[in-house]
C-alpha cells in the first residue's frame, strides 16, 4: 500500500555506518558474553557461555574478535557515520530533550495504551535514546578496554572491567529492546528495512508516523568551512589507525631474571633454570626460548602465551667443569658458579627421608666445618622443596637419632625419633611415640621450647632426652634460616 512517492531517509553512508555498527556491536557481545563474570540467581552467565569459545576456534581467537575486529569496526563505522554527517545536504537534529523524553513516554504509551499519539520529527525518541546511550557506552567500552589491553595507565584492573561490564550490559540491553521493538511494531519494520538496504520509506508513511520529518530538515549548503570541519574528523581517524598499526606489530617477549636452584650448582649434578616469560604484544604469541651455557645453546623451548601473559619456563641441565660459568636465556645473562659435589647421601638415610616426605627424590648436603649439617632436598622436577636432618642425640640414659623434615616456611613438617640401635635400652619408650614426635609439627623456632615456655610436653622420666631433642632442632632451624 506504500509502494509509491518512496522518500530518502537514510543515504549510502548512514547505511554503511548502520551495518559496519551493528556488526561490531554482535560481535563484541557474542565474543564477550564468555568473559561477562555475572552472577544472577545463583548462575554465573559468563559460564554459561563458555562454549562460544570453543565454537568460534578458542581464546586466541575470541580475543582477536573482541578486540582487534571489535574495535576495527567500532572505530570504522564512527568515522564512516561523522563523515557522512558533516556532507549531509540536510540536517535533522539529534539531540535528545527533556520534551523527547515526554514524547518517548508519549509513544509507547500510544502504542500500548492507546493514548495520545505524538507529533515526532525524523527522529523517534526512541532512535535519540539508543544514538546517545550507545555513543557514550561505546566510548567507555572502548577507553576502558584500550586501557586494560594495553595498561598504559595505572587504573585498578577491576574497577575497569566494572565499568566495562555495566556498559556492555546496559547497551546490549538497549540494542535489544529496540530491535524487538522494530521487529513486533508493524509500522516500523519500513523504517528498519530502510536502515540497512535501500534507505528508502513510503511518503505515507513518514506522514503518518513522522509528520514534523520534512519541516524539521533544513537545506544546508556544502561551504568550504563545513568540508574542511569535516575532514578535520579525519585526524582521530588517521591517529587511531597509526595506534591499531602498533597493535599489529609482531609481539615481543620479555625475558626476567634468571633463578637458578640449588643456588649451589655441583659439578655434573642437575639444576634447574627459571625464567619468566613475559608477552609484550597485544595478541597470542608462541615464543622460542634458548638457553646457552657459556655461549653454547644447550636447550630450547616454545611457550604459547596470551597478550600480556607471564609464565614461567624451567631447563633442567648439568655442567661437568668446576668453575665460573655463563648462563643465557634469549639475551639474558647470568653468572653461576660451579663448584665440587659434596659426598652422596647414606642409602638409608635416603630412604628414610622418602619415607617421612614421599615426594622427595634428590639430596644436597650442606656441608659446613667439614660436617654435614642438613640436606637440601629436590623433587623430580629439581625444585627445592624441604630441608631434612639426621642428628644423634646423647642423653644419660637413651641414645636416640633424631629425623626430621623442615618445610620452606621454616616449620617442621615431620620427625622419627628412634633408638640409636634396636637393642639399646632407653628410660621411657614414650620418647618413642607418636604422640611425642607430633607436638613438633608446624612449629617453628620460637615456638620450639618446652611447655611452659614453648609448646612441647616433656615425657615423663625423660625429661633430659625431651629438652635435647628440642635444643638439636632448633639448632638444625637456626643453620638451615641463616644458611651462611
Amino acid at each position: 500500500m506504500f509502494r509509491k512517492n518512496l522518500v530518502q531517509r537514510w543515504d549510502t553512508l548512514d547505511r554503511i555506518s548502520h551495518l559496519i555498527n551493528l556488526s561490531g556491536i554482535l560481535i563484541a557481545i557474542i565474543s564477550g558474553l564468555p568473559q561477562l563474570n555475572l552472577t544472577l540467581f545463583g548462575f554465573n552467565l559468563g559460564a554459561q557461555f563458555r562454549w562460544i569459545t570453543d565454537v568460534i576456534g578458542g581464546e586466541g581467537v575470541r580475543r582477536i574478535l573482541h578486540r582487534y575486529v571489535v574495535t576495527g569496526l567500532i572505530s570504522l563505522a564512527f568515522t564512516v557515520h561523522v563523515f557522512g554527517f558533516g556532507l549531509k545536504k540536510k540536517k535533522s537534529h539529534i539531540l535528545f530533550t527533556f520534551r523527547d523524553l515526554k514524547d518517548l513516554v508519549a509513544y509507547y504509551g500510544h502504542k500500548f495504551f492507546r493514548k495520545a499519539k505524538p507529533v515526532l520529527g525524523f527522529h523517534v525518541p526512541g532512535e535519540k535514546l539508543l544514538y546517545w546511550v550507545a555513543l557514550i557506552c561505546l566510548f567507555i567500552l572502548g577507553s576502558t578496554g584500550i586501557i586494560m589491553w594495553t595498561r598504559f595507565l595505572y587504573i585498578d584492573y577491576n574497577l575497569l572491567r566494572l565499568f566495562h561490564r555495566i556498559a556492555s550490559i546496559i547497551l546490549s540491553l538497549f540494542v535489544l529492546v529496540h530491535f524487538i521493538l522494530n521487529i513486533i511494531l508493524p509500522e516500523q519494520r519500513s523504517a528498519m528495512r530502510a536502515m540497512f538496504i535501500n534507505g528508502k520509506v513510503p511518503e505515507e508513511w513518514v506522514k503518518q508516523h513522522h509528520p514534523k520529518m520534512f519541516e524539521e530538515e533544513e537545506q544546508t549548503l556544502l561551504t568550504r568551512r563545513r568540508m574542511i570541519k569535516t575532514f578535520l574528523w579525519l585526524i582521530p581517524a588517521i591517529g587511531f589507525s597509526y595506534l591499531f598499526s602498533e597493535l599489529l606489530q609482531k609481539p615481543q617477549c620479555r625475558i626476567g631474571d634468571i633463578i637458578v636452584e640449588p643456588p649451589k650448582v655441583m659439578v655434573g649434578k642437575p639444576f634447574v633454570i627459571s625464567v619468566e616469560v613475559t608477552n609484550m604484544g597485544y595478541r597470542e604469541s608462541s615464543f622460542p626460548i634458548q638457553l646457552s651455557v657459556d655461549g653454547k645453546i644447550v636447550a630450547e623451548k616454545n611457550i604459547a602465551l596470551l597478550d600480556g601473559e607471564t609464565n614461567l619456563i624451567n631447563f633442567k641441565t648439568t655442567i661437568n667443569e668446576i668453575g665460573r660459568h655463563t648462563i643465557e636465556v634469549n639475551g639474558v645473562s647470568k653468572m653461576i658458579e660451579v663448584v665440587e659435589a659434596p659426598p652422596p647421601i647414606e642409602k638409608e638415610l635416603a630412604d628414610k627421608f622418602k619415607e617421612l616426605f614421599p615426594t622427595a627424590y634428590d639430596f644436597v648436603p650442606v656441608v659446613k666445618d667439614g660436617k654435614i649439617v642438613y640436606y637440601e632436598i629436590y623433587d623430580a622436577e629439581g625444585m627445592l622443596i624441604g630441608y631434612g636432618f639426621h642428628e644423634r642425640v646423647y642423653a644419660p640414659t637413651d641414645r636416640l637419632t633424631v629425623t626430621g623434615i623442615i618445610d620452606l616456611d621454616y616449620k617442621v613438617r615431620m620427625i622419627d625419633v628412634e633408638k640409636l640401635k634396636p637393642d639399646i635400652h632407653v628410660l621411657n619408650d614414650k620418647i618413642l611415640d607418636p604422640d611425642f614426635e607430633n607436638q613438633f609439627i608446624g612449629l617453628t623456632i620460637e615456638e620450639m621450647r618446652l611447655s611452659p615456655e614453648g609448646k612441647i610436653d616433656a615425657v615423663s622420666g625423660a625429661t633430659i632426652s625431651s629438652t635435647l631433642i628440642v635444643e638439636t632442632i632448633r639448632k638444625i632451624l637456626e643453620e638451615v634460616q641463616s644458611p651462611s
